[in-house]
């Protein structure tokens, strides 16, 4: 543990043997670009996941509402929904965002250096949900970054039928690297694999990460069922990741890591 001059905890480092990823885990990341937790997400910690979520869904009917529109960016009103960087202005979600399992994941992946890039609750309507392309989350960038890391938590059970992730293995597509992405003018996604394999459905219990390299390509399927499905995104970069030429960063960059220690969030 580090404090400061006036007393206060700066961070700390976890108790190696509480960390939940194995070797096998890492290995399967390096060599494939993913790896799967099981219900590994606190009961107390997914319940602030769904009150957040409900909270944000509100937040975003009234913008829609106050613009006139059904349309925001790639927010469909009762089709889908994507809320990013609002991981500050819902009540307690921040405590995930930085919590030990987020840290572990990170030192597992990045190393140990960590800045939360990102953060995105993605949701799809009872019977209405639209499936989202191929993609690799690098290529919503548009410009060379060092490769980051994408949690992908169930906030739901995840069933094909209710749209669940799809991870296409590295040694499947062949692909380790960014590639060219072309957006759809209508749904407003973009893309960069159109062909037909399948890839690896995640069909995990409400509480599971799917961990995923921003150069991993992945999808989501439609939802059919008659309940809502719903998915928190959190991303964290080794470094501030800028745009060639620019001195702000390209999205967010709060300090998580620093040496491999968790910094605390008040």
């Amino acid at each position: 543990r580090t404090f400061n001059s006036s007393g206060c905890l700066l961070y700390f480092e976890q108790n190696p043997q509480e960390l939940m990823i194995t070797d096998a885990q890492k290995k399967q990341y390096m060599e494939e670009g993913y790896f799967i937790l099981e219900s590994a997400i606190p009961e107390e910690h997914l319940e602030i996941l769904r009150t957040a979520c409900d909270y944000l869904i509100d937040g975003m009917h009234a913008e829609m509402d106050r613009l006139g529109t059904d349309h925001i960016h790639i927010s469909h009103r009762g089709k889908r929904y994507h809320i990013a960087k609002k991981f500050d202005q819902a009540p307690r979600l921040s405590e995930f965002v930085f919590s030990e399992l987020m840290a572990d994941i990170c030192r597992a992946t990045i190393g140990s250096e960590a800045f939360l890039m990102y953060d995105q609750y993605v949701v799809k309507a009872a019977e209405k949900g639209m499936p989202f392309s191929w993609h690799q989350d690098s290529g919503y960038l548009g410009f060379s970054h060092r490769p980051y890391v994408t949690c992908w938590c169930a906030v739901d059970d995840m069933t094909i039928e209710n749209g669940t992730v799809y991870a296409m293995p590295y040694s499947t597509i062949g692909i380790k690297s960014l590639v060219e992405h072309i957006r759809d003018p209508i749904t407003g996604d973009k893309a960069g694999y159109f062909g037909h394999e399948p890839g690896v459905a995640a069909i995990v219990p409400a509480g599971s990460v799917v961990v995923l390299s921003s150069l991993c390509f992945h999808r989501s399927g439609r939802n059919t069922t008659n309940k809502m499905r719903r998915a928190y995104v959190t991303q964290y970069a080794p470094e501030v990741i800028r745009k060639p030429g620019e001195t702000e960063p390209f999205h967010l960059a709060v300090p998580f890591l620093r040496d491999g220690m968790q910094l605390i969030h008040q």
